[in-house]
């Protein structure tokens, strides 16, 4: 027991002499705020959606219900798997997938699948000759298994039409 008291001592020493060189024995960095960005670069924050497309999404979050998970702003490559023989390069088509963003998603919650991707485009006119790269990710898409449907933001929408346009009715 005599023993106890100097060495309860000696520990309390050690420990405040550890805190203060923790606190004081350190030379302290100068705090250097640099964000990386160059002079007179600021960055804003920016809706995700724009307000037509928040009135569609909650439609849509009302038409799929519990069947799927609804996402939103999804790049294609996030989507679909691109899958090349060796030796090719992919680099025209990855910078397609890359730049190209799907309005709406719905993946399955079990399977974890996205099973339908729903588009938000104005109508294109026939004579527009940019049909090409609209054709390649339908036929990307119906080569994955994932349904395409496109919505024109012209048009109004209801819950119960947009239960028939994605074919979400349930069978009789």
């Amino acid at each position: 027991m005599d023993w106890l008291y100097p060495l309860l001592g000696i520990g309390a020493l050690v420990f405040l002499g550890g805190l203060a060189w923790e606190s004081f024995g350190r030379r302290r960095r100068p705090a250097i705020v640099s964000d990386g960005s160059p002079a007179g670069m600021s960055f804003v924050a920016r809706p995700l959606l724009t307000e037509h497309e928040a009135q569609l999404y909650n439609l849509l979050r009302l038409a799929v219900e519990d069947r799927y998970l609804l996402f939103t702003q999804i790049p294609l490559w996030s989507v679909l798997d691109l899958r090349l023989p060796s030796g090719t390069p992919p680099t025209e088509t990855l910078r397609e997938l890359a730049l190209k963003r799907a309005t709406f998603v719905l993946v399955h919650p079990g399977s974890r699948l996205v099973e339908k991707v729903v588009q938000v485009e104005r109508p294109v006119p026939d004579d527009v000759p940019d049909g090409t790269q609209g054709t390649m990710f339908e036929s990307a898409f119906r080569a994955a298994g994932v349904q395409l449907v496109r919505l024109s933001p012209l048009h109004g929408y209801t819950v119960s039409g947009l239960v028939t346009v994605l074919d979400l009715a349930e069978p009789e």
